[in-house]
C-alpha cells in the first residue's frame, strides 16, 4: 500500500532547471482501505517533461523507499509504476509548493499531499533522525 502511495508521489514535479533535486514531504492515504502515512520524495528534472521521483519513509515501523519515472508538464503528470507485483497508475501536478497526486491500482486507491521543503530544513532533519536512532 504504501509503495502505491509512493509510486504515486512519484508522478508529479514541474518545469525545474534539468537535474536539480527539490524535496517534498507529507501525508499520503488510501481510499480503498484505512491506511495513511508520512513520505519524502525528491524529485529530479531529467529533461523536459521527464521527471524522477524517489519517496521514502517509514510504514508500521518498516522502512519503505522506491524511485519511480513519470512525465508531463507540471500541471499535467502522469505515470505507471509496478510495486511489489502490483500495478499503479496516477495523474497529478507539481510546482515550487507543492506536490499532488490522485492514484489507483490493483491493490490501493488514494492521494499524497507534499509540500516543499528548503534543502537545509530537509538535511537537518535526516541529520537528526539519524542521531536518535
Amino acid at each position: 500500500m504504501l509503495r502505491a502511495v509512493v509510486i504515486a508521489c512519484t508522478l508529479a514535479f514541474t518545469s525545474i532547471a534539468h537535474a536539480e533535486e527539490y524535496v517534498y514531504r507529507g501525508g499520503w492515504q488510501t481510499t480503498n482501505r484505512r491506511l495513511s502515512g508520512d513520505m519524502t520524495c525528491v524529485v529530479t528534472s531529467l529533461a523536459k517533461h521527464e521527471w524522477q521521483g524517489r519517496f521514502h519513509g517509514t510504514w508500521q515501523g518498516v522502512d519503505f523507499d522506491y524511485t519511480v519515472r513519470f512525465h508531463g508538464p507540471a500541471r499535467q503528470l502522469a505515470g505507471i509504476a509496478l510495486i511489489d507485483g502490483a500495478s499503479y497508475d496516477w495523474r497529478g501536478w507539481i510546482n515550487a509548493d507543492e506536490f499532488k497526486a490522485d492514484f489507483g491500482g490493483d491493490r490501493y486507491q488514494g492521494s499524497f499531499d507534499l509540500k516543499r521543503q528548503l534543502a537545509h530544513t530537509a538535511a537537518k532533519r535526516s541529520h537528526q533522525k539519524a542521531t536518535h536512532r
